[in-house]
């Protein structure tokens, strides 16, 4: 089959992107949809479109993946639900609990490169109520299990899965 000038621009827009509406290729393109819709079903027809396809990218799952670190902050006085909520809306925050002893709360972050986990951490630091704050960089995760435990809060707390509340 020979192409023509108006078959190359098709086909030029869906390697671009192969889910162009045909009413899209047509403004593109200065013709009808309907005459766009022959045009690629004449291609199909002809071997010269043997498929569409669909090219993935990175998928984004709620928070960035790459770097590991976990905050342990110690607070000037008994806040947990203050400063938890000052970093309830980072994306990369995947755990955060409160806890005994000399530690007040630990945060579990991910992040695409140190340097947001660097970012982060100096605005906590920054908190008012943030008296002291460890950084510790996870360099293996060895093994990885939800204990099924079903967490429970005060009505003033929220528990979040993926930035959505449970």
């Amino acid at each position: 089959m020979k192409l023509t000038g108006t078959d190359k621009m098709i086909l030029q827009l869906l390697r671009e992107n192969s889910r162009r509406s045909h009413t899209e290729i047509a403004a593109i393109v200065g013709l009808s949809r309907p005459t766009v819709r022959h045009h690629i079903d004449k291609l199909v027809e002809n071997g010269v479109i043997r498929r569409f396809t669909v090219e993935i990218g990175r998928i984004d799952e709620g928070r960035p993946s790459g770097v590991r670190a976990m905050f342990e902050v110690r607070l000037r006085r008994n806040v947990c639900g203050i400063v938890f909520q000052s970093v309830s809306h980072w994306s990369e925050l995947v755990s955060c609990w409160s806890t005994s002893g000399s530690v007040d709360m630990k945060i579990l972050l991910e992040a695409a490169d140190q340097s947001i986990i660097e970012d982060l951490r100096d605005r906590l630091a920054r908190h008012p109520d943030v008296s002291s704050l460890t950084t510790t960089m996870v360099l293996k995760t060895w093994c990885e299990r939800i204990s099924g435990i079903r967490e429970t809060a005060p009505e003033d707390y929220v528990i979040t899965r993926k930035g959505e509340p449970v």
